[in-house]
């Protein structure tokens, strides 16, 4: 639902003014990004749409379509601030492509700018042009692999890392470094099915002794992904079932193994085509066992996805300098979903379940990325609950989140407080996060 935010209205020769400004390659970053802003409202893009086109806080986003109201095409006349680092950053690179310098200029492999732990040349940067100019045909999926082909861009797996670089090169067409080709905005989670999970019409109270063993079942195939979704829709507080980065996700079973499970001796078990490793969750890797024995109840879910890029808190718990975060953050892990299933009832489930994945989970990363994470982390929201499973599990509280958020232009006038927990997975994990790779 939007914000009651005032109309506007350009007449043809006003558009086509910002229309010039939003595809300026000579503009400065504050110029580029209202345009875009006045635009997409023009265009009837919501606030949280402008949030993912622009990356701006909807904060801004809201003020600057005011501004425009008010002043119209004066305001782009006298920014708010002074650049930003980042910024001027751009700005340079901008300019210096802009002026055909020739190609023995030694600017071309010293100018740089910085996105997403990665800095790229000016020389880099002409590469990637001449990539989209050279392949009319190619649309963002495709100009994004063969980025990662020609730069050699990999996971540890051997995979393109195209989740990442795909991020990057949106990014830099947010700033009129490159220009992608348009895609029109699609929600994550829009072509979700429904699996048609029975919900227990009564809250099912189970003895400690009746979930003596606890399965975690990595979401490997298409009937698993589709049930963890709709498990995360429905009953998480969170309600995107979208993940970023690396990252494994888990159906938590406990009781007796299914009586369909058992396997009598001599007879072998048929090979289910449900089962099947499929490409929309998993993409090429395949669980050491695919076909897990799993008990008669489902209990919870569990997702980890990449951590977040910069956080205070942490950062100081760690230790380590802004080099060594850079080049080890993929070594620490968030727990960025945790449901227990709204009927499920049973004393220190949730601490026990954090206990048995920080066991498992190490052993699957490896196995699906070839190197194992040293720390985990994870956000609780404050206003909702107050960490004690995680405590019980020996996580640690570092501090609370502060800032803002760019997700959500409501929740950005009162943001919940958060609190950071933190659980080594080693002893020497100062040791192991402070040390830069050879």
């Amino acid at each position: 639902m939007q914000e009651n935010l005032p109309e506007i209205r350009c007449t043809k020769k006003e558009t086509e003014e910002l229309q010039q400004i939003a595809c300026s390659r000579t503009a400065v970053v504050w110029q580029i990004k209202r345009a875009k802003i006045i635009l997409g409202a023009l265009a009837g893009r919501t606030v949280d749409q402008q949030v993912r086109d622009v990356r701006v806080p909807p904060q801004s986003i809201i003020k600057c379509r005011k501004k425009f109201v008010e002043q119209g095409l004066k305001y782009f006349n006298q920014p708010d601030r002074k650049p930003t680092n980042r910024e001027a950053a751009v700005e340079k690179m901008l300019a210096f492509l802009e002026c055909s310098p020739t190609t023995e200029n030694r600017l071309w492999n010293k100018l740089t700018v910085h996105y997403i732990g990665l800095d790229f040349t000016a020389a880099e940067i002409r590469k990637i042009r001449t990539i989209i100019e050279t392949n009319p045909q190619y649309n963002r999926k495709e100009i994004t692999r063969e980025v990662c082909r020609i730069f050699g861009i990999y996971q540890t797996d051997g995979r393109l890392k195209t989740t990442a670089v795909g991020g990057i090169l949106r990014r830099m067409d947010m700033d009129n470094i490159i220009t992608l080709p348009f895609t029109p905005f699609v929600s994550y989670n829009k072509h979700s099915r429904s699996c048609n999970f029975e919900v227990p019409e009564t809250q099912i109270v189970f003895k400690p002794e009746e979930l003596k063993q606890l399965q975690f079942i990595p979401v490997a195939n298409k009937r698993d992904s589709d049930l963890w979704n709709e498990l995360v829709m429905r009953f998480h507080y969170i309600k995107g079932s979208k993940l970023f980065g690396r990252q494994m996700r888990y159906l938590v079973y406990g009781g007796e193994p299914r009586p369909s499970e058992k396997n009598p001796k001599g007879r072998k078990k048929k090979k289910s085509a449900a089962a099947t490793p499929s490409k929309y969750s998993m993409g090429s890797w395949k669980p050491k066992h695919p076909n897990p024995t799993r008990g008669k109840h489902l209990l919870a879910v569990l997702g980890f996805g990449a951590s977040s890029w910069r956080l205070s808190s942490r950062d100081d718990f760690i230790g380590w300098t802004e080099k060594e975060r850079i080049a080890n953050l993929n070594l620490v892990v968030g727990n960025v979903r945790f449901l227990i299933l709204p009927w499920v009832r049973s004393h220190c489930l949730a601490s026990r379940i954090l206990g048995g994945i920080a066991k498992k989970l190490p052993l699957d990363w490896e196995d699906r990325y070839h190197f194992k994470p040293i720390l985990l982390e994870t956000f609780v929201q404050l206003d909702r609950f107050t960490g004690t499973c995680y405590r019980a599990a020996n996580w640690q509280q570092v501090g609370t989140t502060k800032g803002y958020s760019l997700r959500g232009y409501k929740a950005c006038k009162s943001i919940p407080e958060k609190a950071i927990f933190l659980y080594p997975l080693r002893k020497d994990f100062r040791k192991i996060l402070c040390t830069l790779p050879k």
